[in-house]
């Protein structure tokens, strides 16, 4: 085989793999991408835990959940986020919209409906509600 020859084979196959490409993107991309909001549940918390941990790592003043995290959120410096703890997985989410969370700091049963951004762990929160339990 020529010189010549080897190339025009070589520039056919690569022609053949870029026509390839574009169809290979609408397959993929709307399954990366086209992932719709989920539900998650647990409780919010400070990004450091502390507030849930036993005993509590606020100033001794300091007793309840909710005052433990409102500390940690605004006199704590740099203050810390609030993100959704899940106890049963032990998995810490990051979530987005810290001024939507914030009216719910202290509901200990919360469903963030969102999408995860599973590289960082963080939910882009599109809705937050509080399960009752009803006591038996």
């Amino acid at each position: 085989m020529t010189d010549c020859t080897r190339r025009a084979v070589r520039k056919g196959l690569a022609a053949a793999g870029l026509g390839f490409l574009p169809a290979l993107l609408f397959v993929i991309v709307p399954c990366a991408t086209g992932q719709g909001p989920s539900t998650f549940k647990g409780e919010l918390a400070d990004e450091q835990l502390n507030c849930i941990q036993t005993p509590v790592k606020a100033p001794l003043e300091i007793k309840d959940k909710t005052s433990c995290m409102l500390y940690f959120a605004h006199f704590v410096k740099p203050g810390s986020k609030y993100v959704l703890y899940d106890p049963e997985t032990k998995t810490k989410y990051q979530l987005d919209d810290q001024d939507l969370v914030q009216p719910y700091v202290g509901a200990k049963n919360v469903q963030i409906t969102g999408t995860l951004d599973a590289a960082t762990k963080t939910i882009h929160v599109k809705e937050i509600r509080v399960k009752e339990i009803r006591a038996s």
